[in-house]
C-alpha cells in the first residue's frame, strides 16, 4: 500500500522508518527473504500476529502461522444451494445456527442417552424376559411361555428412538450439499450402523412368528446371531460426539497422535511378550 507506506518515509534520510516491535522484524524480514515465517521464542503470539497484520503479509501467511502454532484451522462448511435445503441442513447439522437448531440438538442428545440407557437395562436379567421362553405354572396346569419381542416395553421404547434416528438421517441425507460426501462421512456411517440392528431384529422376529415349525437348534443359532447383531447398537454412543465439541476435539487429538499411540502400544506389546515369557519359563517346572 504506497499511501500507507508514505506515512513512514523520512525524506531527510531518504529511508523508511517503522516504529514497530524490533524483535519481530527480524522474522518478518526473514519471511521476505526466504518465504518461511518463524515466530521468535520471546515474542508473544498476539504481538507477532499484530505484526503480521501490520506488514500485510497476507491471509496465507497468517494461516500458516496459526497452523504452526497449533491453532485449529476453520474448516469450510459447504451449504446447499437450495434455500429450503439450506435451512433444513442448518437446523439438523449446525446447532449453533439458531435457537431451533439448538433445541433439535438437545432432543437428539436426549434420545441418544435414552437409547444407551435402554441398551444397558436390557442386560439386567431381572428386567428382561428370556427370549428362548420358560415354563409357567398356573394352578394345576404347566405350559411353555415364549414372550413376544414386539410387546416388550424395551423394544417399544427402542422403536420410538429408531423412528427419530431414521427421520433425522433421512432428512439430513436429502438436505445435504453433497450425497457422496455425506456417505463418506464417518459419523453418518455410524448413524447407519446404529439403526440397522433394529430392522434386522424386527425382520427376524416377524419371520419367526410366521414359521412356527422351526427346529429348536436353528432357533438357538438365530438367537445367538441376533444378540451379536444387536450388540452393534453400542455404536450409538459415538453419536454423542456430533453434539459435543469436547468429544470432537478428543477425536481430532487421537487422530493427530495416531503414530505416537501406535508406537506406545507396540512397546507395551513387546513388554507383555518379554515378561509373560519370563514368567512362563520361571514357573514351567512348578506343578
Amino acid at each position: 500500500n504506497p499511501k500507507k507506506r508514505m506515512q513512514y518515509f523520512d525524506p531527510l534520510r531518504n529511508e523508511y522508518f517503522f516504529d514497530r516491535h524490533r524483535p519481530s522484524f527480524d522474522s518478518i524480514l526473514y519471511y521476505y527473504q526466504s518465504g518461511r515465517l518463524r515466530r521468535p521464542a520471546n515474542v508473544p503470539l498476539d504481538m507477532f500476529a499484530e505484526e503480521i497484520k501490520f506488514y500485510e503479509l497476507g491471509v496465507e501467511a497468517m494461516e500458516k502461522f496459526r497452523e504452526d502454532e497449533g491453532f485449529e484451522r476453520d474448516e469450510e462448511r459447504p451449504l446447499p444451494e437450495n434455500e429450503l435445503h439450506k435451512q433444513i441442513w442448518l437446523l439438523f447439522e449446525h446447532p449453533e445456527s439458531s435457537g431451533a437448531a439448538r433445541g433439535i440438538a438437545i432432543v437428539s442428545v436426549t434420545i441418544i442417552s435414552v437409547s444407551i440407557i435402554i441398551f444397558c437395562l436390557e442386560t439386567i436379567p431381572g428386567l428382561k424376559e428370556d427370549p428362548e421362553g420358560r415354563m409357567l405354572t398356573v394352578g394345576n396346569s404347566t405350559f411353555f411361555y415364549k414372550p413376544k419381542m414386539l410387546t416388550d416395553p424395551f423394544f417399544i421404547a427402542e422403536t420410538l428412538c429408531v423412528i427419530w434416528f431414521s427421520f433425522e438421517l433421512v432428512v439430513r441425507f436429502f438436505a445435504c450439499p453433497s450425497k457422496t460426501e455425506f456417505c463418506k462421512n464417518v459419523m453418518n456411517v455410524i448413524d447407519i450402523f446404529s439403526i440397522i440392528p433394529y430392522f434386522i431384529t424386527f425382520g427376524t422376529e416377524l419371520a419367526e412368528d410366521q414359521e412356527k415349525g422351526e427346529v429348536k437348534g436353528e432357533q438357538a443359532t438365530s438367537l445367538a446371531i441376533l444378540r451379536v447383531i444387536r450388540l452393534v447398537r453400542v455404536f450409538r454412543i459415538f453419536k454423542l460426539s456430533r453434539h459435543s465439541k469436547g468429544l470432537q476435539i478428543l477425536g481430532q487429538t487421537l487422530k493427530a497422535s495416531m503414530r505416537e499411540l501406535g508406537l506406545l502400544i507396540f512397546f507395551l506389546f513387546i513388554g507383555v511378550i518379554l515378561f509373560s515369557s519370563a514368567v512362563y519359563f520361571a514357573e514351567a517346572d512348578e506343578k
